[in-house]
Parts: C-alpha cells; structure tokens; sequence
C-alpha cells in the first residue's frame, strides 16, 4: 500500500491519507525495518523523515530568540534536507524559515528593528576587514560605498517586506494565504509583528493552534514548490515518490499527536495538494478512532487503500473526522519490507538528456546564426502540432514566405490586416460548423479548400487585396448555411492553402499538402480560388485531377486550363471572350485599339493566352510591346484605345505613364481582367493625379456589380440580393456577433464603398456551386444516412449542372447564383458566362460605383 501511495502519478496529483499503524512492538518493528530499507537503498533513494514523537529534539535558543513552536517539524525539515538523498532532498524551505523566525522573535525593539539588527551587524572581522579595504579608496569612492552600505540594506528590506517583484515572494504569499487573517493587518510588517506577539498569549489556545497550523501551511507549501506541483517545471517530473515522514511512539498527548492533526487540519482548510505521506506508528487506539471508522487488520489494508481511492475528493476533506487509513498490527505480523525505489525519471526530464540537447540547439543557432529559428518565428510559420495546420517555409532569391494550409487561427498566412482578419473570420465559423454537426450529425459536414497567393516578399506588390475579397465571398456563404436547420442542409468549412507569391509554389503545396490532406479527410470536396494561370498551377490542377479532386477556377482564364483535368470547372470567361469582347467593343466605338503588353512572358499562361486571343481579333500589328518596366511603355494618344494586357501588378504604372505622356489628349484607358485587382484596392487608387480621370476594364463579374451598384448605399434604392444581405450584416455587425467576424466587418466599413467587389460574388458562387451540387446529391437518397457525399458523385453533379433554354422547360439542377446562372453541360471552361467592360468613372473616388459599358452576351435590363 505504501509504495503505491509514495509512486507519484505521471499526470495530476494523489490525494494522501495519514496512515496510522497501531499495536506495538508489530508497528515499530516495521516502522524500523523500513527506515533502514529505504537508508540503505542505492541512489535514487525515496525522501523520507524519521523522528520520534516521545522525545523531540531540544533546539538551541539564543537570547533573542524563543524555542520553535513546533519542535517536531523543525526536526523534519532538518531531515528532508540531508545530503545524503542528493537530488532529491530539499535544500530549503524558505517560507517555514520566515514563519518559524517571525513565531521565535522576541518582541523587544520590534520585528522591523530585531530584523534591522540581525541584518546590519557585521561579523568584527569581517568589518575590520571592510574597514581596511574603504580607507585605501580615493574620497569621492568613499563617499559611495558609505552611502550604499547605510542604505543598501534598509532599502532592500523595504521591497522585500512589501513584497516588490522580484524581491519579497515569502511576504506576498504570507500576505495571500488565508491562516491566521493577514487581511487584518494593514501591511506584512504588522502582519508579522501580530504573529509575534500572539507567543505572549499561550493562554488563548485557538490564536496558538491558528499559529501552527500557519507552520504546517508554510512548510507544505516549501514542499509543494519543491515537488513543481500543479505547474511544467521539471521538477515536477523529476520529483517520481512522495516525501514520507515516519512519526513513531504517537499518543494523542504528545507532540507527534498534536502534528498529526495539525497536518490534517491544514489538508481540510486548504485546497492545494500537500505532498507528504505520513506514517505514524501508536501504541493504543486513540479516542477519534471512532470518528473516522474501526482499524482494519492488515490483510484488510487493500480494502481501504481503494475506498480511499475511490472516494471522492470532496469527501476527503470535509467532515470532522480525521482523513486516516488505520491499520491493526497483530505481534504475530510479518513486518518484513519490499524494497521501494523512486520510478525512473523521464527521459526528457533528465539532466544527462536535458544538457546535451540544450548544448547541440545553442551549438546549432550559434553556427546557423538562427536562420532556421528567426525566420520562421517572424514569419508566423513554426511548425504547429495541430491537425488542421500543415505549412513549410520557403526561401528563393526574393526572400522567404511561409506555404502550406490551416484550418484554424492558430496558422493565419500573409501580414495583411484585412486578410488576415478575413481568415480569422473564416475559421471561426468553421468551429461553429463543427458545433452544429455535433448537435445534428444528420447535418453532413462538408470542407472545400480555398487556395490562392496568400504571401508575397518584402517589397513586392501581393494580392491581398483580391484574396480578400474571395474569403469575404466564401465566409458569407458560411454564414448562410452554418446556421441552425430543421433540414439537414450541409454545413461547410472552408481550409486555406498558400500557394505563395505569384502560386510559385502551387505545384509543391499540391503534391506534400492538399494530396495527401484530402486522402484522409473524405469530407474534402474540392478546390477553388487557385489564383492566377501560371505553369504550377496548371500542373498543381492536373496533379489535383489525376487524384480525382474537381477545382473550380474562380479567376482564371488560361484556355489551355480546361485540359489540363477532366475535373476542373472554370467559373468564368476565357481569354477568347475576353478578346472578343474587346474587340466589339472597338467596333462601336470605332477606334482603333492598341495593346500594351510586355515582350517576354515566360511560364505565364495567362498572358500567353490573351496574346494569342488578341491577335486573331484585333491583329499582331496592334502590339505595342515594352521591355524591362512598364515605365517604358510608349503610349499612343489621341481618338485610340489603350489596351493594358498585362498582370495587375503593373497597371498603376501603365496608367502613369499614359497619363503623363497623354495629358490634355487622353485615349481610352481599357485593362484586361487583371485591373479587377487595381480596382479593389483602395490604397493603389488614392493617388491625386487619378481624381477624375475614368479608366474602362473588363469585368467577369459584372453581373455582380451591376446587380449589386448600391447595395451598402444607406438607402438602396432596389432590394438586396441574398449576397448584398450578407456582406451587410457583415459591414453593420454588433456586439452580439462573434469577435473576429465583428473584426473583419469594421475593418470593411472604413472603407465606405457602397457597391461589391467581383471576386466577392464570385468566390461567393463558388462555394455555393458545391453545396448546391451536395443538396441536389442528397435530395436522391431516399433514406438519411450519415456518410458524407462521395467528391467523385459531387463533381458529376457539377457536370450535370444545367439551365432552361425556354420558360416552360423544367429547372433541373440550375445554380442561379449571385454572379448568374451557371450551366457546365454546355462546357466546363465558362465561356458561355457573362463577360462585360465596366466603366469607373473616377479612379480615385471608390464610393462611386462602375457602370456597364458593353454585356457579351447582351442583356438590356442590366446593360
């Protein structure tokens, strides 16, 4: 039974009884054999304390001094700090010590004075020495030293006696524990002077006992921070036995009695875990046997040992009686002992692990110069050791960025604040998500996994921007359907992957990441996002293709993207469309168009693409090519239009350049699809050369747009669509509404733009366009079942995806969504969507919403 007492639980702490062994000579014979058993044991030795109770120690007394209330746990604590326990003894018991000091303190001069003397007194020799060594200093030194030794002590007994951080730990815990009422003095100087004087009043026997079970406390508070309890410190794991005190010759008169209940007192009192099992051996049956139960013989002792195990913790510690395990000793009992070894430490808890690792991670940052570390701390990308949470840092001749995904706040990518927020909001409602398929787990819980460039090197311009405004889109469509149901509708939770500046990385991510991510998780549906038509994303959606995986191209235009996967659904027009809407458009405006792209485009597919596009439309001969900067771009002006068919990133400096060379005869300024991203962000268009000036870009969203002009307008004139709804409860949320979705809405209300973004709608679509193929999915089984949707079933409901041709015709599986009506039964590559040019009329003014120029295909009631 002992040695299962004194084994110390890996996790959490073990409530200890007093255990009290009565009939001698039995008892003390046991008592012996196993103080020896436990001496003679090889290091590591169990910690443990014999004393008797019949005849304590006498302490030595000066003349200032009063004898120890408590002479037997003096003797204790003398015990437990012996050398010969090595690692384990404790070498000090700081908070016992002053309480023990304070109780022994005569009260001649006070406690602050007596404390002053013992303190200021030098040693003769010591001062003769101090003396010698001060007259051998110049004046002025003198001086300091004079000062600093009248001032120095006296000062630091201030602040410690005050309980100054990171002087004064005793006094503040004296000041905080809740024996004796400290509250009732007004600092901890009173409190101890009160202490000491209540030794003058032995006749007030409830002041007495109070007085000791404050030693009690302190000591077992010495002992609790000795043994790390309730905290990570190693010693916690390195301490693997309870101290053991062993209290011989116990009578309920002498003072290994009064211990015994003091000890049991302070366990009553106090809810901190005291880790010291005593064992205290008696003669006779003391009179409170029968408040706490009858002695078992010995063979009974497992019995109790359980019961005590099993009660609970509540019922240990109230009631009046004594919280004992109490065993009878027969003569005739075999008292012989089995050894007790403390249980190995831990490998990670031990010196001989603890000091080469700490030496080879100190060798490995000196020699690395933390370029492992450093980077990847101030970059947010440590390894995180949670499931939802995959990412990788990268490093190339621009710098480094962190890659991979998260499902979750505790990876969130980029150091944009409006993205970053966006995120947080995202993956807050992925926990409500969780919460209401717990509740209703005949809510299927379905997951798609948003992937864009999220990162971009210092000094390169990034698209967080656009970014946001896609996990706006898909957080709105969360909040539509992650909301409690009566009709088992799929809620949706939305992980984001970093593909990295410019989706360099896309490829990589796919293959270490999202592969094997959506091989485990079934509930994976697909992709969307993807950023922009670049060689790795290509290859990344074949990748994602060949292990069945549909994607969803919510920007991309490539032509050549669709081939690349039997699974992969472009959202929206092509390049071709993009070419030919151009192209009409300069036929009625009948002007001539001139495009503006750079000369080498290596690895850009996009860009490769609308070449090819516009050539069979307008002609090679429209071509103005630059290289190196756009700044060296030559603009022609006059009656023409200015076609800026390059990425987004250099647009501002195109429109610069056009408006410098141009001034006072200004062509039509047009950008390709990219300028969408000009257009969204407030920040590049709040320049004051651009008041004014009206610039002309195709849209492939504009049905969005158009559809949504006035949409946070504070009277809109028209209802508001179902997206508008949502980004409104977003941009006017409450105190009610959770934090980071409140976070993200005040960010978006600062900017004041009345109408929404394209990729809003889009991403927003997106997102929908799987749910809506997940219900049409779920409407053809005619009994519930908790299996989630097979993604292969899913992305053949995308395939049949499809909308009436004449107004008597059934719906069928048509998504009318936000951005139009999506049908993929005419073609997975979007060319039969809405392509449109929209007009804003003042680049700098963003509350002022576009205006539709030119529809393909026509449609008067929006344009």
């Amino acid at each position: 039974m002992l040695k299962a007492l004194l084994d110390r639980p890996q996790r959490g702490e073990r409530a200890l009884p007093l255990v009290c062994l009565i009939g001698q000579p039995a008892a003390e014979r046991f008592s012996v054999a196993l103080a020896r058993r436990l001496a003679d044991a090889e290091p590591p030795k169990v910690l443990f304390a014999r004393v008797d109770a019949e005849n304590p120690p006498v302490a030595e007394v000066s003349a200032k001094q009063r004898p120890p209330l408590l002479p037997l746990l003096v003797e204790v604590r003398d015990r437990l700090a012996e050398d010969r326990f090595a690692d384990q003894r404790v070498r000090a018991f700081p908070h016992f010590r002053l309480v023990d000091d304070i109780t022994r303190q005569t009260r001649d001069g006070g406690l602050a004075g007596a404390w002053r003397r013992r303190r200021v007194e030098p040693d003769p020799a010591r001062a003769e020495a101090g003396a010698a060594a001060r007259a051998a200093l110049p004046p002025w030194a003198q001086f300091f030293v004079a000062l600093f030794v009248a001032w120095h002590r006296p000062l630091r007994f201030w602040l410690w006696s005050r309980g100054v951080w990171p002087f004064g730990a005793e006094p503040r815990w004296l000041m905080r524990q809740r024996f004796a009422l400290p509250g009732h003095s007004t600092g901890f100087v009173g409190f101890a002077e009160r202490l000491a004087a209540q030794r003058d009043h032995e006749e007030d026997e409830q002041g007495l006992w109070e007085l000791k079970k404050l030693l009690v406390h302190a000591f077992l508070n010495d002992l609790r921070t000795a043994y790390g309890t309730g905290t990570p410190r190693l010693r916690r794991f390195r301490r693997t036995t309870y101290p053991l005190l062993l209290l011989n010759n116990v009578t309920e008169d002498n003072a290994g009695g009064e211990l015994l209940h003091l000890v049991n007192d302070v366990r009553k009192e106090s809810p901190a875990h005291a880790p010291l099992l005593v064992v205290a051996t008696m003669r006779d049956h003391p009179q409170w046997l029968t408040k706490t139960g009858m002695a078992q013989p010995v063979h009974r002792i497992g019995d109790d040992l359980d019961a005590w195990v099993d009660r609970p913790s509540r019922k240990r510690l109230l009631g009046d009686g004594m919280r004992v395990i109490t065993v009878d000793l027969s003569p005739d009992d075999d008292t012989a002992v089995e050894p007790i070894r403390p249980r190995p430490v831990p490998v990670p808890a031990r010196r001989s692990f603890l000091v080469p690792a700490m030496v080879i991670a100190l060798a490995v940052a000196v020699t690395t110069g933390g370029s492992w570390l450093w980077p990847r701390a101030t970059g947010d990308c440590l390894p995180s050791p949670r499931a939802g949470v995959g990412v990788r840092w990268v490093e190339d001749a621009r710098g480094g960025e962190c890659v991979g995904f998260s499902d979750n706040a505790a990876q969130v990518f980029g150091d944009n604040e409006r993205l970053r927020a966006a995120q947080r909001a995202i993956f807050e409602l992925n926990g409500r998500a969780e919460e209401l398929h717990a509740v209703d787990p005949d809510r299927p819980l379905v997951s798609i996994v948003y992937f864009s460039e999220l990162t971009n090197p210092e000094g390169e311009l990034g698209s967080a921007d656009s970014a946001t405004e896609q996990l706006t889109g898909l957080l709105l469509r969360q909040s539509q359907d992650n909301v409690p149901s009566d009709h088992n509708g799929p809620l949706l939770r939305v992980l984001i992957a970093n593909g990295g500046y410019e989706m360099n990385r896309a490829r990589e991510v796919t293959d270490d990441f999202l592969i094997p991510l959506f091989r485990s998780d079934p509930s994976l549906m697909g992709v969307v996002g993807m950023g922009r038509t670049v060689d790795p994303v290509e290859t990344a959606i074949a990748a994602l293709g060949d292990n069945g995986i549909p994607v969803i191209g919510t920007t991309l235009t490539g032509d050549t993207v669709a081939a690349r996967s039997p699974m992969y659904f472009q959202f929206v027009p092509g390049n071709r469309a993009q070419a030919a809407v151009v192209k009409a458009y300069a036929d009625r405006s009948q002007r001539p168009v001139d495009v503006y792209q750079q000369r080498d485009i290596p690895g850009d597919g996009y860009l490769a693409s609308l070449r090819d596009e516009l050539a069979a439309q307008v002609g090679e001969s429209s071509f103005r090519y630059w290289d190196g900067a756009v700044s060296s771009a030559k603009p022609l002006c006059g009656a023409r239009i200015a076609f800026y068919a390059g990425r987004q990133s250099g647009f501002d400096g195109f429109l610069d350049r056009v408006l410098t060379e141009c001034a006072g005869n200004l062509p039509i300024i047009l950008g390709g699809d990219t300028v969408a991203r000009f257009v969204a962000q407030p920040d590049k268009r709040d320049k004051a050369g651009y008041a004014g000036k009206e610039i002309l870009y195709v849209s492939l969203g504009g049905v969005a747009v158009m559809d949504n002009r006035t949409c946070l307008a504070p009277e809109p004139p028209t209802p508001p669509t179902a997206l508008c709804s949502a980004l409104r409860d977003l941009r006017q949320s409450t105190d009610e509404d959770p934090p980071a979705w409140r976070a993200l809405g005040s960010l978006l209300d600062k900017e004041k733009v009345p109408w929404i973004g394209e990729r809003v709608a889009i991403a927003y679509d997106s997102a929908g366009l799987f749910l809506h193929a997940i219900r049409w999915n779920l409407s053809a089984r005619t009994h519930p079942t908790p299996h989630t949707p097979n993604r292969a079933a899913i992305s053949h409901e995308l395939l049949e995806l499809t909308c009436p041709t004449t107004p008597d015709a059934p719906r069928g599986n048509c998504y009318d969504g936000a951005s139009g009506a999506i049908d993929f039964r005419a073609g997975r590559t979007g060319d039969h969507r809405p392509i449109t040019i929209l007009r804003v009329p003042d680049v700098k003014n963003t509350a002022e919403p576009p205006t539709c120029v030119l529809m393909l295909p026509t449609d008067p009631a929006r344009c």
